[in-house]
């Protein structure tokens, strides 16, 4: 028979790709730890890792068992905690996706001090632009910008936020500010892969959906605002995104008002689910600190 310690060896081992590692986590000896897993293996009669000196990987019966067991033992600790008899300290991996604006400009500054309150938790961050689905990709939670498309997430607003054109000075002062959609679109544009395509709002309040001339295409937001800075084009980005340079006179907005659906505003996503439920809502809890501060608010 095996033991909730064992699952929780085996869950240590997995999410940190290690016997040695995995030990080190729960506070035993690596041979205890290869010992605790032979045994979970034994009981099971099933081969949950492959694994030699230097890696380990799940077996496809052994991804099922991860899963579920790490579900389970979420709620145990969960259940602990509840009661009373629990540690407030969080350990374990927490996955989180985000733009790089945001990892970069905001929760990065944060982290120090959180780390410090709970040391034992590893952080595997996702800074990616692109819409990253968070049950298929094995991710805890998302910060995420913009409307809130998939009714199924439990979604907590952070902040509100708004998309506007911008440029630097020198490059306005090279090419002209635009005064009109078609003097936009004679000129040269940063972008992300998706943005060539844009919603505007015309002289008579319609909406007239363009394609921007972009010269540029950059993999990520930091990348946008760089190139943009530099006097590369026009760009597309959310205003908290560049408060500092907005501040700085690094860049100005270009054509207020005339983006079809300006409003992005900052969500705190977890799935349904909600397999690490107790780490998200703390690490949550300092994401809207964060933002909170930022904003000024109560």
């Amino acid at each position: 028979m095996y033991s909730v310690d064992d699952l929780r060896t085996f869950i240590a081992i997995v999410e940190t790709q290690g016997v040695t590692s995995g030990a080190r986590r729960v506070g035993i000896s690596p041979a205890t730890a290869s010992h605790r897993l032979g045994k979970l293996e034994a009981a099971l009669k099933l081969t949950l890792l492959h694994r030699n000196s230097r890696t380990v990987r799940l077996t496809d019966a052994g991804q099922i068992f991860f899963e579920r067991t790490q579900a389970i033992i979420t709620d145990l600790e969960q259940a602990e905690r509840d009661a009373g008899g629990g540690t407030s300290e969080l350990t374990g991996h927490l996955r989180v996706t985000m733009s790089p604006w945001i990892l970069s400009r905001f929760l990065l500054p944060a982290l120090r001090g959180f780390q410090r309150e709970h040391p034992q938790l590893v952080f595997d961050f996702l800074a990616v632009d692109r819409f990253v689905p968070l049950t298929a990709e094995g991710q805890d939670c998302a910060i995420r910008v913009g409307q809130m498309a998939d009714s199924a997430m439990v979604a907590r607003k952070l902040c509100d936020n708004h998309r506007i054109i911008c440029a630097s000075p020198d490059f306005l002062a090279h090419h002209g500010a635009p005064e009109t959609i078609s003097d936009l679109l004679d000129l040269p544009w940063v972008c992300l892969p998706w943005q060539r395509r844009l919603a505007l709002r015309d002289a008579k309040g319609r909406k007239r959906d363009v394609t921007v001339g972009s010269r540029v295409l950059v993999s990520n937001s930091d990348m946008l605002t760089d190139g943009s800075v530099q006097g590369l084009g026009l760009a597309v980005k959310s205003r908290l995104a560049i408060k500092a340079e907005l501040d700085a006179g690094q860049l100005v907005e270009v054509f207020p008002g005339k983006l079809w659906e300006p409003d992005a505003p900052i969500w705190f996503v977890v799935p349904p689910e909600a397999r690490s439920g107790h780490k998200a809502r703390v690490f949550g809890d300092m994401v809207r600190k964060v933002f909170r501060d930022m904003d000024g608010g109560d």
